[in-house]
């Protein structure tokens, strides 16, 4: 039997905590975005614009824009939920004009927020087209990251899977990861990766260098398309090293009538090097995102659409083992319940929930295969999450783990807070903010330096000698306070980590070992 040599890097104390401490609203519409695409960006599009046309291919240009947590009211209104974002990382996804015989359905036109009239950020996909996306990288950062998912599919739940019958007395994950679309329930929500994803690791590796460079990208399910998209950017001089094709495989249904299925495409940029501030260059970025979108399809008659394979196996990631430290992570946790006065808490810790991994195989083959909602998941991460926790106003939770970047299983790390009623991700601590955060307990737990300690509550005042000052406040706006924070009908707080991309790897660590 192999052993668990990467750790569940987090454990959750429920008892170190009660302490004696005294129909639909309208929403504004803002006009089409105008992003801010550099004069040689500008020139390329219009270039390969006219050249494709000239060709005989139709072509229709569409928008960029950042999804954020003021898009989570439309998006729980249709879909129930805001997806589990990564609060340190908000999506940069585009929309489109959809083609004249393309299906929109009214139950998902806004899943992901407003859209200018007459585009669509879900999309069907015909056979024979690609999209196609020019502009520059954005500034150096911990993580870039691009990828297209099966948003919903028409069909249902596997309900003889290990995985479903694993949740099926587990009300919580059951609404997280078996979702129908909740105004057209003969459609389940995916959200499921159709690839490994194209990131700056992927980027450098093939075009020498990823950030603050002109890149080009192609989305598409023909080889054909896709050679003919590169043939038009080699003639405008772009090289075949800048250009990266997201293939869309054949397990998926094509097509822009009603029972196709339909697709979402999203950018991560995660935690940029000049800190993000206002005014800093990747807050300009953000803001101007300088990219174009364009849609080509070729419906002259004669050529048949050749496919891609399936995607059945993702790529093989690495792992640090974790294993050794085992032991240390048991005395850090007692010895943080001592430190409050509150030994037998260890005993109560609950250790949080690897998702990957099987029973729940949070994957992107194994979700499309039985139905799943994979919550826009990636390779390029491992994924643990707390179940729910009531937050009352005299509760802290204390999470301990070890550090992916002092472990050498990570080159970032965030760990993000959720609240479950809306699924929506409002905040972060990054490995920056969680090094050395176990450094008082060096005395008594070997490679301290290796672990974190953090602790989250209504209110850290008063608590700094027993938190080290490593204590984040929830807010009622981000999470209501309830007269009884038990109850279902109460948000209630989600706590996740993730290991993003390991040293010299271009894919996240592996649980599944």
């Amino acid at each position: 039997m192999k052993r668990n040599r990467k750790l569940l890097v987090c454990l959750l104390f429920l008892s170190l905590i009660f302490l004696s401490l005294g129909g639909r609203q309208a929403y504004g519409k803002s006009p089409l975005p105008e992003n801010k695409v550099p004069g040689q960006v500008e020139s390329k599009a219009r270039r390969l614009m006219n050249s494709l046309k000239q060709q005989g291919y139709e072509v229709q240009r569409g928008y960029f824009r950042l999804y954020t947590d003021k898009d989570c009211p439309l998006s729980f209104q249709e879909m129930g939920m805001c997806y589990g974002n990564n609060p340190a990382a908000p999506y940069v996804l585009f929309s489109v004009p959809p083609w004249p015989e393309e299906f929109i359905d009214p139950a998902t036109d806004e899943a992901f927020g407003w859209n200018y009239d007459g585009y669509t950020t879900s999309y069907r996909l015909d056979p024979r087209e690609a999209i196609v996306i020019l502009g520059m990288m954005p500034p150096p950062a911990s993580y870039f990251g691009m990828q297209t998912y099966l948003f919903t599919h028409q069909g249902t739940f596997d309900t003889e899977s290990p995985t479903y019958l694993f949740m099926a007395d587990k009300p919580p994950l059951m609404r997280m990861f078996f979702s129908k679309v909740p105004q057209n329930p003969e459609r389940i929500l995916n959200l499921a990766s159709l690839s490994n994803s194209i990131n700056h690791v992927v980027i450098e590796g093939q075009s020498g260098q990823a950030f603050d460079q002109q890149r080009y990208f192609i989305i598409t399910a023909d080889q054909f398309m896709d050679g003919a998209i590169r043939d038009a950017l080699n003639k405008i001089w772009v090289e075949d090293d800048d250009i990266f094709t997201e293939q869309i495989p054949s397990n998926v249904i094509l097509g822009l009538d009603e029972d196709a299925d339909d697709f979402v495409s999203i950018m991560r940029y995660a935690m940029p090097v000049d800190g993000g501030d206002e005014g800093d260059p990747s807050d300009v970025w953000r803001n101007e995102l300088p990219l174009v979108v364009l849609r080509v399809r070729d419906t002259r008659p004669g050529q048949m659409p050749k496919a891609y394979p399936a995607f059945t196996e993702p790529e093989a990631r690495p792992i640090a083992d974790e294993f050794y430290l085992l032991d240390d992570l048991k005395s850090l946790v007692k010895a943080v319940s001592q430190r409050w006065g509150q030994p037998n808490a260890a005993l109560n810790a609950m250790q949080m929930l690897r998702v990957q991994p099987s029973p729940i195989n949070m994957v992107g083959p194994e979700c499309m295969l039985i139905g799943m909602n994979c919550l826009a998941d990636t390779q390029d991460t491992s994924y643990q999450y707390s179940f729910p926790l009531p937050l009352g106003e005299h509760v802290v939770y204390a999470v301990v783990g070890t550090l992916g970047t002092r472990t050498n299983n990570a080159t970032y790390v965030g760990l993000g807070l959720t609240s479950t009623i809306r699924m929506l991700g409002f905040d972060n601590r990054s490995d920056a903010e969680l090094t050395d955060t176990a450094s008082d307990y060096a005395s008594a737990v070997d490679h301290a330096d290796k672990f974190f300690v953090y602790y989250f509550t209504r209110d850290c005042s008063g608590l700094e000698s027993l938190t080290g000052g490593h204590c984040l406040e929830i807010s009622e706006a981000n999470l209501p306070l309830c007269a009884d924070p038990t109850s279902s009908a109460c948000n209630k707080l989600s706590i996740s980590i993730r290991d993003y991309l390991p040293e010299n790897s271009q894919r996240g660590p592996d649980d599944n070992v």
